[in-house]
């Protein structure tokens, strides 16, 4: 399984980036479990306008949508991909506009922003019928 999954990699290398996507959904989702008083998890959810939702559940969304994100990588979905590319980018859009706005621009807004635009061109290139050319569908 990890071999296939390596060898995936190595020959989709655009990939490589929503797989650290992934992980990185999921490691910020168990993060924020684990320590909910956390500086950045505070400026992040609690002092901006993602109020609308329990603190747990926005964490849940990000263990969820990492999880989904690299499940669909793992079985080289191109219909996962793009539904993971989507949910993704929009968690952490809503992420970086929050940190933006009420986060006093915290270090992580920069790598939110730049995950954001990974999962964009990762959709865009779903979108746009690239992938399909040079991917298994």
């Amino acid at each position: 399984m990890v071999k296939r999954l390596l060898n995936s990699m190595k020959t989709h290398d655009h990939w490589f980036a929503e797989w650290w996507n992934s992980i990185l959904l999921v490691v910020v989702g168990v993060y924020g479990l684990c320590v909910p008083n956390s500086f950045i998890i505070q400026q992040s959810f609690i002092d901006g306008f993602l109020q609308f939702f329990p603190f747990d559940v926005w964490q849940w969304l990000f263990i969820v949508f990492g999880l989904f994100q690299f499940t669909a990588l793992r079985r080289e979905s191109m219909i996962g991909r793009g539904v993971a590319a989507f949910f993704s980018s929009s968690l952490l859009i809503w992420g970086t506009l929050n940190i933006l706005v009420y986060g006093q621009w915290h270090f992580s807004l920069v790598a939110w922003g730049v995950f954001a635009s990974i999962n964009l061109y990762a959709l865009y290139r779903i979108a746009k019928g690239i992938e399909k050319y040079h991917e298994l569908l």
